[in-house]
This record gives structure tokens, sequence and C-alpha cells, in this order.
């Protein structure tokens, strides 16, 4: 009996059992909202009814700044035993520079879902 209970204590503990963590930073936005933007045209308010309050806002000029939304999850993963974790992380972004109240480009990037092993 000692050797069955033995055996499964052991076969349990190498079957591979994984420590998984998930993070995120940023504020999550819906990015489907950023074709509702219009160059030289959507003014500070729009944006702020359109896409919420940035994540940040950086001073560019002294009639610029550039507000940045962002969104990053990561998702880790470590097999017992195992020296190699596996790290998956998605980024998405939208940065909006405006110029006078006024928004004069933007930008949005996905790249999609990193992989490191």
């Amino acid at each position: 009996m000692k050797k069955i209970i033995l055996a499964v204590l052991v076969t349990t503990l190498l079957s591979g059992c994984v420590f998984r963590s998930t993070s995120h930073a940023g504020k999550d936005f819906d990015e489907t909202k950023a074709t509702q933007i219009v160059s030289n045209k959507t003014t500070e308010a729009d944006l702020l009814r359109i896409m919420g309050e940035p994540v940040k806002k950086d001073i560019v000029s002294d009639h610029e700044v550039k507000w940045v939304y962002e969104y990053v999850t990561s998702n880790a993963a470590v097999r017992m035993f195992s020296t190699k974790p596996k790290v998956d992380v998605t980024k998405k972004a939208l940065e909006v520079l405006i110029r006078d109240g006024v928004v004069v480009n933007h930008a949005f990037t996905n790249p999609g879902t990193t992989v490191y092993r």
C-alpha cells in the first residue's frame, strides 16, 4: 500500500504542474472607436467623449500634446521542474497628437500576441 501511495505521489509531482500568472497594464479601450477620429476635425472634447480619458498625456510643445491609450496583457506559465517559462504578451496602443485643441494625427498599433519561450 505504501508503494502505491508513493507511486501516486511521485506521478502527481512529475506530471507537469503548471504555475500561471496574468497581469494587465494600462487601461483597456475599444479600438473600433478609433475610426471615429478625424484629423483636423476631431476636437479634444470629441476625443474625450469617443475614447475616454487616456492613460497618459505627454506635452510635446507649447501648442501640442500627445494622448496615449495603451493596454498590455501578459500571461506567464512555468511547468514544475522546468527552467523555460512561456510568456505571451499582447499590446495595443492608440497615440493621438493634438495641436491647439484639435487632433492633427493619430496612429493605432496592435502587433498581436508575442510569444516568448
